[in-house]
């Protein structure tokens, strides 16, 4: 089963159906995954992405009696190595209750459309939407950039009419307004389509075994940078290999970048390009 009220199913269940023995994915009805948090502000995430992810599976496991139930939960920010580039963080937990463990698949994507921006005019505010692929992807309208039970929001805007019939409003009323992406899954496809792929590497990673003990999910734990300039062979910052580890007997190999790169471009290099 998949604990989600914003339409994850679409992008989880192909995946894990096709990959998987599995006879069919169902979503577990009426479970409010939003008590967890909201990227709009209403209900503060107080839980790590992965804990959310892992109380969304458990609410789901409660809610539908599943023995397998999957959940996932993103996170939006600035990518660490480039602060100013924007990225998105999908964590996806499968819980299996018939031995109790649960497996933890994360997924990094620049590939965002995410942003906010205070707005005085309309013209900005149509400006900022066709920047974020609006009316494909929704907007959030409200007075002011942090949510408050005190002030109007207007959220899953997707008419290009009522969206600016309501700027015009909160324009008219306040002087300013700020608008931004909604990030729920089913009004963000770009999103939903990280998602996708974040179940297609879990699918994958369960899929694949320790080559020690045979245990599934045989996963990737670190990231390992050091790749060898093409000119010098000084180590770079960036990725070498990857290392995939066994939760059950500890085993750890190493393995090659799946792009087959095994040498930097010397542009990357801290010595000749210092």
């Amino acid at each position: 089963a998949v604990a989600t009220r914003h339409g994850k199913e679409r992008a989880i269940a192909p995946p894990f159906l096709e990959g998987l023995p599995l006879a069919q994915v169902v979503v577990v009805p009426d479970l409010d995954t939003d008590r967890f948090g909201t990227f709009s502000g209403e209900v503060e995430r107080r839980l790590s992405p992965p804990e959310a992810a892992l109380a969304k599976a458990r609410a789901g496991a409660e809610a539908s009696g599943a023995d397998l139930v999957i959940a996932s939960e993103g996170s939006f920010g600035p990518y660490p190595p480039a602060p100013f580039v924007p990225c998105d963080e999908e964590f996806l937990v499968l819980l299996d209750l018939q031995d109790g463990r649960h497996f933890l698949h994360r997924h990094l994507t620049l590939d965002v459309v995410f942003g906010g921006e205070r707005c005085d005019r309309l013209d900005q505010v149509l400006a900022f939407a066709e920047r974020m692929r609006y009316p494909e992807h929704a907007l959030i309208l409200r007075e002011r950039e942090l949510w408050s039970q005190d002030q109007e929001q207007h959220k899953g805007l997707t008419d290009p009419t009522r969206l600016r019939e309501l700027a015009e409003e909160l324009l008219g009323r306040h002087g300013s307004l700020w608008a931004c992406t909604d990030q729920r899954a089913m009004l963000n496809p770009t999103r939903m389509e990280a998602i996708a792929t974040a179940a297609e590497g879990f699918v994958q990673e369960l899929s694949t075994c320790c080559p020690a003990c045979g245990e599934v999910h045989f996963a990737v734990v670190e990231q390992l940078s050091g790749l060898p300039c093409g000119w010098c062979g000084t180590p770079t910052d960036m990725l070498r290999a990857s290392l995939r580890g066994c939760a059950v007997c500890g085993h750890r190999s190493e393995v090659p970048r799946a792009d087959g790169q095994v040498k930097a471009d010397p542009g990357q290099c801290p010595s000749c390009n210092p």
